[in-house]
């Protein structure tokens, strides 16, 4: 059994290579890779843009996968159970590993991301305490688990209860699923903002009666209280990160959810004389997990509509490039890596 895979060999240079296939440990299962999404981490790691994420990796950790073998110990997962993986490997002994945020681990290892090759490749080994069934979660709407736990993790990291005004700055598969997330949990009033009109459109197909704005119309008057109760930051780059300090309600939470490309400069200032609570969100729990994939189970809004694009396995390189060069016309894109469709 031959395992190929698309390593980030350099900036903009993907290549197709035979990768190592491991055969389980006691407690691993090796899963045949079904699909896999591309995330605007992998976009940031193929321009050489992600503070983290550097060439010499095959990238990918949003993937749906087929137990085809298992270790003799495990008993969560049965041979040919289709999962959905949970990309962070952690060592389970430093503070915030025994403190239950090993979401933040002190040694932590993310699939696709640092050390372990992520889900662009045909066949892959993970430990079996990482792998969740999807049960009768359609395989593509699966793919979401992960992006969507993101969201259930900032949304569980805030302040947020039923009946707040809030406002989500970025309208991309973060943004967007965070705005679903909080419109499901019964924000009273959610104000999207974003440049790309096609996002917009598609949030407010998918979540009624949420407003919509481009960044030059937002105003406070769209909030009953002197602004939104909380404000989540989506994007990660300085104008969006002071459009949220700039419009947050003194006293409130701003929830920073993007990934800044370089160090910000940020307006620090306010956050001091308006005693604004920053607070970062990084990737989810077990918790965080089990929620997302409930809410793809009762599909209580139509997922699939976010998923605009699905290329073949040997497409790969095209993907990243069409989805720079036409953003505008993708959202969010996977790869068919088995060949299902």
């Amino acid at each position: 059994m031959k395992n190929m895979g698309w390593l980030l060999k350099d900036i903009k240079k993907l290549e197709l290579i035979e990768t190592p296939l491991e055969k389980p440990k006691e407690n691993d299962v090796l899963l045949e890779v079904i699909y896999a999404g591309i995330c605007g981490s992998d976009l940031h790691a193929y321009l050489g843009e992600h503070p983290f994420v550097k060439p010499g990796i095959v990238l990918g950790h949003e993937f749906v996968g087929k137990v085809i073998e298992k270790g003799e110990n495990v008993r969560n997962v049965d041979l040919n159970d289709v999962v959905v993986i949970e990309p962070s490997l952690t060592c389970g002994i430093c503070y915030n590993c025994t403190h239950g945020r090993y979401n933040i681990c002190k040694n932590l290892d993310v699939i696709g991301c640092t050390k372990t090759n992520g889900g662009f490749q045909k066949y892959i080994k993970i430990p079996s305490h990482k792998v969740y069934k999807v049960n009768e979660v359609p395989l593509k709407r699966a793919v979401l688990t992960e992006p969507l736990a993101v969201a259930v993790h900032g949304v569980r990291r805030s302040s947020f209860k039923p009946g707040d005004e809030v406002l989500v700055i970025g309208s991309g598969p973060i943004g967007l699923l965070t705005t679903i997330f909080l419109y499901l949990s019964s924000a009273k009033k959610i104000v999207l903002v974003d440049v790309l009109d096609k996002r917009l459109n598609l949030a407010k197909n998918l979540c009624p009666g949420i407003i919509t704005v481009k960044p030059e119309n937002l105003n406070l008057s769209l909030f009953t209280q002197e602004g939104p109760d909380l404000v989540f930051e989506c994007v990660g780059v300085d104008q969006t990160i002071n459009l949220a300090i700039e419009y947050a309600r003194k006293g409130t939470d701003i929830i920073l959810m993007g990934v800044p490309k370089e160090i910000s400069m940020a307006k620090l200032i306010y956050i001091q004389d308006r005693e604004l609570n920053l607070k970062g969100s990084l990737m989810y729990t077990k918790d965080d997990y089990l929620i997302a994939l409930e809410l793809l189970r009762k599909n209580q809004v139509n997922y699939e509509a976010l998923i605009t694009h699905i290329y073949p396995f040997d497409k790969v390189p095209q993907a990243f490039e069409d989805i720079l060069n036409y953003k505008d016309q993708y959202f969010k894109v996977i790869i068919d890596v088995k060949g299902e469709n």
